[in-house]
Parts: structure tokens; sequence; C-alpha cells
């Protein structure tokens, strides 16, 4: 404990700054059980969402790679008709293009 005196030697005031820390330290004391539970079961929660999340995040990632495989199987198929068939895909492009351009005419 720092005992530094107020006023030189007066008694008075070094008793004044003592219990100041004994207060100090008793309210220190009685805060770090709580301070320490509220620790611990916020570490508890982490270690949960933690363990819970794990599997979600495997999940994402396995259907993101077959999402994308499956995007570039799409997009190699439509390859592969518009190189059999150009003038009929661009005929389709061109119709379709016309129908979206008289449906969003304001």
């Amino acid at each position: 404990m720092n005992t530094t005196s107020l006023s030189g030697g007066n008694g008075t005031s070094e008793k004044i700054v003592d219990r100041a820390h004994q207060i100090v330290d008793k309210a220190v004391d009685q805060l770090a059980p709580v301070v320490q539970g509220a620790s611990t079961a916020a570490h508890q929660t982490i270690d949960k969402v933690a363990t819970a999340a794990a599997p979600v995040a495997e999940w994402a990632s396995e259907n993101g790679r077959q999402l994308a495989n499956k995007s570039s199987e799409f997009a190699e198929v439509c390859s592969a008709q518009v190189r059999a068939r150009p003038i009929a895909m661009l005929a389709g492009a061109i119709a379709i293009g016309y129908i979206a351009g008289r449906m969003f005419r304001t």
C-alpha cells in the first residue's frame, strides 16, 4: 500500500490515505471472482460457438466447391452447344433479347 502523506507528517491524512487504499483493495477482492466468472463464461461461450461453427464452415466449403464444379460443367455444356449450333444459338439470343426488350420497354 502507498501511505504517502498528504500534508507532511499529519497522522490524520495518513489514516485517510490508508483507509482509501483499504477500500480499493476490498473492492478489488470482491470484484475479482465476478470478473473471473464472466471471463470464464465468455471463453466457454466462444468455445461452444467455435465447436458449432466448424461443421457449418466445412459444409459451406464443400458445397462451394461442388457449386463451382457444377458451374464449370454448365458453362462447358453451353459452350459445346454454341459450337455445335452457332446459327441456332445466335437466333435464340436475338429472339430472347427482342422479347426482353419489349417486356422492359417503358
